[in-house]
Parts: structure tokens; C-alpha cells; sequence
């Protein structure tokens, strides 16, 4: 168990659902009665903004077998609305604030392409196409069925940085219904859980399948016929478990009990050009995107015994991203640090040690 206090909550697609709440020592239970997926009109989706509620879902949906799955300590219940199967709150420092939900729709609920664009709106960024999409999106092998997973930036006019920034989303179509997790909110507190939200949305899509406990896919498909690399993992860094789309973490120590969360992400392909993802990261911390012309100049080249990585440094108002990044043998490898600005500063020789050492 990861903490001392842990919420189960039993997935409900009925109706009516039932909310208890036990004590056992420190745990705090939630149990809603799980049921057959959900069928309702896709229209009702695409109107429904994350934190609004949405139109009653039908009733008299026959129940099943309960089905069990861990969320994260730090995710509070929420009183679910007319159309959630579930609801959490995540708060992080100065008021940061992530709203988590779970949505089951009927089958032809739109395609990917234009939930994403749909999602994008939202943040008020321009919509994609399919190839860009594909260049993106991620996929995630669950006992349900193929999850495609997308993390999208931006600030819309006006909104509150601490509760807006960042749409990471999911989706998964079965032959039934469309199944939609969502995770809305601060851009750094949605990157600092985005790990156990697609940990979380495993544990979802193979509960559908099974009456016994959850089994969430130990490693991402990205990572799962990437080649091993090696690396020297500098003095004070603590090596973490994996998310679902990491192939390794790690944490260093900042000032004032904060940390630097660095990560190791592979993709097959190209990853998107690095104009995409250096505005990407700047999004996460609520820049501006830069011109793709002027991205150029906050590219330099660090070459290895290896290979030859490019770099980027990117400081925010607080935060600081320093990232390197390298394309071999039809992948792309993402070495990515951000924390604190200061406590950046100072880990940089490190972080560039730990590059140095990488071996293929």
C-alpha cells in the first residue's frame, strides 16, 4: 500500500448507485455497484463541459458483479453527477486544483479525431489532423480493448492557471459503448498525476472484464519492444516506479521539501517535430508557444559517446524544464527534468552527466 489512507471505489454504470463509507483502522471505503456499460446519446457528451453536470442517464440497467479498483491517496470522491460513472478532485500546492472524471457513452460517441479537437477547443487551441494525431496520440493495451491517450495544452482566455491548463484524456470503444476518462486542471499538478491517471484508467477497462482484482498493464505499449538502454543514475537521485507511460522515473531533492521530477518516455517513430514539443512543454508550464523559427535557437546539440542528443531549456514564472532528446533506430527517447527554477540551476551538471551516461 502506498499510503496509510488508500479510496476504493466500485464503478457503478446503473442508475441508481449506492454510496457507503467504512472505517478499517485509516482506510476510507467508497462502494458503488458496478453494472453493464452505459449506452447514451453521444450528443450528450460533446455538449458537456468537465465540470458541468449533464443530462440523467436512463435507468433500469440490471447489475453485476462488483469490481474493485485503487485510486491514488491524494483523489477525493466527488458526489457524482447525472452522467459520471466516477468523480475525483485532486489538490496540489497554492491552490492547484485537477478534476478527474469517468464517462461511459454509447458506441458511436465520434471518433477519436473529433473528441480530441472537441478537447482542444476547450483550451481554446486549433484543431489537428489525423496524421498529427497519430504522430500524438498513445496507446495503452487494456484487457478491453486498445486505449488511445492524449495529453493536450492550453490556457483558454481567462482562466484560472491553478485550475485550467492541461486536458490528458482517454478513450476506448467497444462494441457497446465509448468509455471516456478525463483529467482537466493545473498544468503542473495534471503532469505531476499523470502517471497514476493512466494507471487508474488501466485498472477501469480491465475491471469491465473481469470479477477478480484489477490487473493494470505494467508497462506502456510504447515501452513494451523498446530495446533496454543503460544509464548512471547521479548521486541523490531515488530511481521511482515507472508510470504506465514511462519507461523509467526518477526524483531528486529541492529546497523547501519540493522535488524535480525527471522521466525517461519513449516512442515508436519520430515523437512530432521538436517545434510540437518544446510548445508542448512550454504549455505544461503555461507559456505561450513559441514560432517554430524561434524554437530553432533554444535547440542546441549534445553529443555523446552514442549518439548526438538535442536539448532545450525552458523557464517558466516558478518552474523549469530542461529536456534532451534523441531519434534511433525508428524511435524517439525523451529525457525530461522540471521542478522548481532554482533547484533546476543547481541539478543541471547532473542532468547532463546522466545524458552522457546513457548507452543504447
Amino acid at each position: 500500500m502506498r499510503s496509510s489512507k488508500h479510496f476504493i471505489v466500485y464503478l457503478a454504470l446503473s442508475a441508481a448507485f449506492l454510496v457507503g463509507c467504512e472505517k478499517n483502522s485509516e482506510i476510507k471505503v467508497y462502494r458503488v455497484a458496478k453494472a453493464p456499460l452505459e449506452q447514451s446519446a453521444p450528443q450528450q457528451q460533446d455538449a458537456m463541459p468537465t465540470n458541468t453536470a449533464a443530462p440523467r442517464m436512463p435507468g433500469g440497467l440490471p447489475p453485476t458483479a462488483e469490481t474493485a479498483v485503487t485510486t491514488p491517496p491524494n483523489w477525493e470522491a466527488q458526489p457524482l453527477s447525472q452522467m459520471r460513472q466516477a468523480s475525483f478532485v485532486v489538490k496540489g500546492d497554492n491552490g492547484a486544483v485537477a478534476d478527474v472524471s469517468f464517462v461511459s457513452l454509447g458506441a458511436a460517441a465520434g471518433n477519436v479525431l473529433e473528441n480530441v479537437n472537441r478537447w482542444l477547443g476547450q483550451l481554446n487551441q486549433p484543431p489537428i489532423t489525423e496524421q498529427k494525431l497519430g504522430e500524438m496520440a498513445q496507446r495503452l493495451h487494456a484487457s478491453l480493448g486498445e486505449v488511445t491517450i492524449v495529453d493536450l495544452a492550453g490556457l483558454p482566455d481567462n482562466a484560472d492557471p491553478a485550475r485550467d491548463g492541461r486536458i490528458i484524456a482517454a478513450m476506448v470503444t467497444t462494441a457497446n459503448a465509448t468509455l471516456f476518462f478525463k483529467m482537466r486542471g493545473n498544468a503542473d499538478l495534471t503532469e505531476a498525476q499523470k502517471g497514476d491517471f493512466i494507471k487508474w484508467v488501466a485498472a477501469v477497462c480491465d475491471s469491465q472484464t473481469q470479477t477478480g482484482p484489477s490487473q493494470i498493464a505494467a508497462a506502456p505499449p510504447q515501452t513494451a519492444s523498446a530495446p533496454p538502454i543503460k544509464w548512471t543514475t547521479p548521486e541523490g537521485w531515488k530511481e521511482v516506479p515507472p508510470s504506465s507511460m514511462r519507461y523509467a522515473s526518477f526524483s531528486a531533492p529541492a529546497d523547501a521539501g519540493g522535488k524535480i521530477d525527471i522521466s525517461i518516455v519513449t516512442f515508436p517513430g519520430d515523437g512530432g517535430t521538436d517545434a510540437d514539443n518544446i510548445n508542448r512543454w512550454r504549455g505544461q508550464m503555461g507559456l505561450p508557444p513559441a514560432d517554430p523559427n524561434a524554437v530553432k535557437s533554444e535547440v542546441a546539440p549534445l553529443k555523446t559517446g552514442d549518439t548526438t542528443f538535442s536539448t532545450t531549456d525552458i523557464a517558466g514564472d516558478k518552474t523549469r524544464t530542461i529536456a534532451a532528446w534523441t531519434r534511433r533506430d525508428g524511435r524517439v527517447w525523451f529525457f525530461k527534468a522540471t521542478g522548481p527554477a532554482v533547484a533546476i540551476e543547481k541539478e543541471k551538471p547532473n542532468f547532463v552527466k546522466f545524458i552522457e551516461s546513457v548507452r543504447f
